[in-house]
């Protein structure tokens, strides 16, 4: 993994909302939501990710903006 995601771990959420890269620990926490979903998410294609030998590397913030747009609401 990238090791500028892997020191940003304790970072605030204001922090991260900065970032155009996500691991997808750092995306979980900031949507507080479960990193299954997003490595599900992730895995299944419904959102774009940088994945090498099926490990999620990172996520583009447009990317993650683009996954919650589409959806259901």
């Amino acid at each position: 993994m990238d090791t500028q995601l892997d020191e940003r771990s304790d970072e605030s959420v204001e922090e991260m909302l900065h970032h155009d890269m996500y691991s997808p620990e750092e995306l979980a926490r900031l949507l507080d939501i479960p990193l299954e979903t997003v490595q599900r998410a992730a895995m299944h294609g419904q959102l774009k990710a940088y994945i090498v030998d099926h490990h999620i590397i990172a996520i583009r913030r447009a990317n993650v903006i683009d996954w919650l747009n589409r959806a259901p609401r």
